[in-house]
């Protein structure tokens, strides 16, 4: 996330890239399966899981706050970056509060969301001065449905139902008073910004050209253009990342369709179940866009969904994680879900599922082929039971338990530097919020956080996810 203002560590600076007249030259290799790719794990902890789910789930508690001037007036926050309300880490902070009963704490979250959606018009990337300018990958909707399906409560259901219109709208409105320009011609979704030319100018200025090495003395146009891209990639919540070529406002990006088509389908049972209509009007919606989604992000050849350039009329070179969203919407089809679960090889590791294929690239990025992040295994597992492909989503639930209980019980590395040079020393007994292919805490931008949310849903969510296959 881009937050200068911010006093927490920040989850997506200490970028170097690589850049062309102000632009990132990604260097590209014919995609390969890595070379240790097994289909059968043997894991290693087993005898720890049930401690550290225990844990969790005894910590949640500890996990929320009351109202405070950086808070929404609800009950649910996170012990981290002083109860800074991130968008999308809640869906994936609820699918683990859900399987430990954590109804108010989910419900909360809920509630937050809507208050910042009514105060916004849309829910912002987080809940400062610095996240207001663009939103996250949306996940409201399913956040509503899951709990719905808890708790029937319709009285409840009513007003969140309007909410989740509203945020459907924000993302897919083409009127001149629009928030956002998201809708391309293709008739599906892109990520956008609604930073002001002030906004962007400052973005170039004082953190890009510090953190990305761009030149200072070049035209305004210029400043404006390339600002505006990489603003666009913080609102997909990679931020950066090697999938969209760092021109990310030029592709459809196959995760943001894949969600709003669950949005309409969900939006379909919401109306029924609160007998405003039969919903016909959002299956057809959900239907049209399935078909779009197939027809530009799903590539034959590669037997890959890829985010569309709809610019230059071609797939993304990179393959990322987001890839599975289509199966986690149940838009593939049984073939091209096959075909999915054929190319595991691109994205698995001995940890887990890495965010994007291997590429050659010269510098770091956040979410890249290095890069294990919870909420990816989250999303894949999900994606993988949906279609029947239960072994490898088992496989990829206990690497995440391992990943994180290895480093649990013996942190690795041991210790960081901080920015003045003093060594800290990590004690056991944390949950970080990124780790590494080969099994470590992820220190390359910055010494990775201690961090509850979403890495705890995650591992709640797959341990409960493997008792239920027992």
């Amino acid at each position: 996330m881009i937050n200068k203002k911010s006093s927490k560590p920040i989850l997506t600076i200490v970028f170097l890239l690589l850049f062309v007249n102000c632009g990132a030259k990604q260097m590209i290799t014919k995609p390969e399966r890595t070379p240790d790719y097994k289909t059968v794990y043997s894991p290693r902890f087993v005898d720890k899981w049930s401690a550290i789910n225990d844990s969790i789930k005894a910590g949640w508690k500890n996990h929320s706050a009351k109202p405070s001037n950086n808070m929404v007036p609800d009950t649910f926050a996170y012990a981290f970056s002083e109860w800074t309300l991130f968008y999308w880490d809640m869906y994936y902070t609820q699918i683990g509060l859900l399987p430990h009963g954590e109804l108010r704490l989910a419900k909360g979250g809920i509630n937050n969301l809507k208050y910042v959606l009514d105060k916004h018009g849309f829910i912002p990337n987080a809940n400062a001065d610095w996240g207001d300018n663009r939103s996250q990958p949306p996940y409201f909707c399913l956040m509503v449905k899951d709990m719905y399906d808890v708790t029937k409560d319709k009285e409840w259901l009513k007003p969140l139902y309007v909410a989740v219109l509203k945020e459907y709208r924000f993302w897919t409105d083409t009127s001149a008073n629009r928030i956002e320009a998201n809708t391309t011609k293709l008739g599906l979704q892109r990520y956008f910004h609604h930073a002001t030319e002030r906004e962007l100018l400052e973005l170039y200025d004082h953190e890009l050209t510090s953190r990305f090495g761009f030149a200072k003395e070049v035209a305004e146009a210029e400043k404006l253009s390339v600002a505006s891209r990489f603003a666009a990639e913080a609102e997909t919540g990679m931020d950066f990342t090697t999938r969209f070529e760092s021109r990310c406002p030029d592709f459809i990006a196959v995760d943001l369709n894949a969600n709003l088509y669950l949005y309409e389908k969900n939006l379909a049972y919401l109306e029924k179940e609160l007998g405003i209509s039969n919903g016909c009007k959002w299956l057809a919606a959900a239907k049209k866009r399935k078909t779009l989604i197939n027809k530009y992000c799903w590539n034959e050849k590669r037997g890959l969904y890829l985010d569309y350039d709809y610019v230059n009329k071609r797939s993304s070179k990179v393959a990322a994680a987001t890839a599975f969203s289509p199966l986690f919407a149940g838009i593939a089809s049984v073939q091209q879900a096959a075909k999915m679960r054929a190319n595991l090889g691109l994205l698995e590791r001995e940890a887990g599922i890495v965010t994007c294929e291997t590429t050659v690239q010269e510098h770091n990025y956040q979410w890249d082929h290095i890069s294990v992040w919870s909420p990816m295994q989250s999303l894949v597992i999900m994606a993988l039971e949906n279609y029947g492909y239960k072994e490898d989503a088992s496989r990829i639930a206990m690497k995440h338990l391992d990943l994180i209980a290895s480093n649990y019980y013996a942190p690795n590395p041991s210790s960081y530097l901080t920015k003045k040079g003093t060594t800290v020393l990590r004690k056991p007994g944390g949950i970080y919020e990124k780790y590494t292919f080969d099994g470590k805490i992820n220190d390359r931008e910055y010494p990775a956080n201690l961090m509850y949310d979403w890495t705890a849903g995650a591992y709640a969510f797959a341990y409960d996810y493997l008792q239920k296959q027992k």
